[in-house]
């Protein structure tokens, strides 16, 4: 990767980083907000979380089409903006201890427009780099976002045993750090398409590529097994095993610690392979990871199913990204990336409702039951991954073919 190429994509693997962060300071201890706090079932917080996905889906489909048609920075900007004023409102109704619904509306307006940065940079992204740079670049885009992750929720533990409310607050100074940071560094240099206006319709419609269909259907199935990590996680270790909020945090950090100090590694090697025999082995350390975390009572085990699983992240994350970057047109990166994300909020959403429901019907008969569906998940979501090999050509599936050698004319001397 040449050296301005990767000074572009440090500044935005920092922004990610630090939108992350401020994530990780607070939302994923909402759900053990709701049921601790609130007094809501399991079943019904994974309900709430899930909605608050399926909303996310049709912010992402918005955000790739507004990326494409007025530019990805103009998305970015805005959208960031818009979820300042949500988050330091729903940190407000927890302090007030408002009604559960006006907090549930701020709550479903922050993950509304919180989905809206992602498919505008990941676009962003794409515009900068070669084919042959994308597995690195989206790796590196993960190093940032999983330094915040790493952060955010040690942070968030011991925050939200004080006050929930403040942890809401920071996440908004830090957001609003990131637009100052994004507004002074990052350049848009992709001419928007003027030619024209936005169509939700028509981003609908791309789904009628079936290569596209078939990595948003996978991505479904492993984006589901992926956010165990934050609800089914919680409601395992927080109400069968009675560990404390702060542990839990801990767990998001091995999980973001895994690629601050290895995703480079990881990248380095999916370069080497196929996308889709990469995206089968990181299918396959997901399911191990999550599979085993049933069997286990203690921090030290369940860390260590924690550290497999991030491993499988660090290359199911930036294989996915990229095998819908090279399978889309330059007009319709933004598109074909905000479909991704629509996607992958929906398999977030089925993910969190799912735990719900798991952590209520199923882990009371067996306490393992729960982990081990997880598991089959991220297998059949591995083969579905790898024969996608045969509907890529050598480029899209991440193979280079070597060039020709010229063969030079001779001369024979008599």
């Amino acid at each position: 990767m040449q050296s301005q190429t990767r000074k572009g994509m440090l500044i935005i693997a920092i922004a990610n980083g630090l939108l992350l962060f401020g994530y990780g300071l607070s939302l994923p201890f909402f759900t053990i907000y709701l049921i601790s706090q609130r007094g809501l079932s399991a079943s019904m917080a994974g309900l709430i979380i899930a909605l608050a996905g399926v909303s996310r889906c049709v912010s992402s489909a918005i955000s790739g089409e507004l990326a494409d048609v007025f530019g990805r920075k103009t998305v970015m900007m805005w959208g960031l903006f818009s979820q300042i004023i949500a988050m330091l409102g729903l940190g407000l109704c927890i302090e007030l201890k408002v009604q559960v619904g006006y907090m549930l509306l701020c709550y479903f307006l922050t993950t509304f427009l919180g989905a809206f940065f992602r498919p505008a940079s990941n676009a962003w992204v794409t515009d900068n780099t070669t084919p042959r740079e994308r597995v690195e670049a989206f790796g590196l885009i993960r190093i940032g976002l999983n330094i915040g992750w790493a952060l955010g929720p040690a942070v968030g533990g011991f925050l939200v045993r004080y006050s929930y409310s403040m942890a809401f607050y920071f996440t908004g100074i830090l957001y609003a750090v990131t637009i100052l940071y994004l507004g002074r560094l990052v350049v848009d240099n992709h001419a928007p398409c003027k030619s024209r206006k936005p169509s939700f319709v028509s981003t609908l419609l791309s789904l009628k590529d079936t290569r596209l269909a078939k990595i948003c259907f996978y991505v479904v199935l492993i984006t589901a097994v992926n956010s165990q990590l934050v609800v089914g996680l919680s409601i395992h270790c927080n109400r069968y095993l009675h560990m404390p909020e702060y542990y839990i945090g801990w767990f998001f950090t091995i999980n973001g610690l895994v690629t601050v100090f290895l995703q480079y590694w990881a990248s380095k090697w999916a370069a080497k392979v196929r996308l889709s025999t990469g995206m089968l082995v990181g299918c396959l350390l997901y399911a191990v990871g999550f599979g085993s975390v049933g069997f286990f009572d203690s921090f030290l085990l369940i860390g260590f199913g924690v550290f497999l699983a991030g491993l499988g992240e660090l290359i199911v994350s930036p294989g996915e990204q990229t095998l819908v970057s090279n399978i889309a047109s330059r007009e319709t990166r933004g598109r074909y990336l905000g479909m991704l994300m629509v996607f992958y909020n929906l398999g977030s959403a089925v993910g969190f409702f799912g735990a719900g429901m798991l952590g209520d019907y199923v882990a009371p008969r067996y306490l393992a039951g729960p982990w081990l569906i997880v598991g089959v998940l991220a297998v059949l979501a591995g083969i579905g991954f790898f024969r996608m090999r045969y509907s890529l050509t050598n480029e899209e599936d991440g193979k280079m073919t070597a060039p020709v050698p010229i063969k030079k004319d001779t001369v024979t001397l008599h």
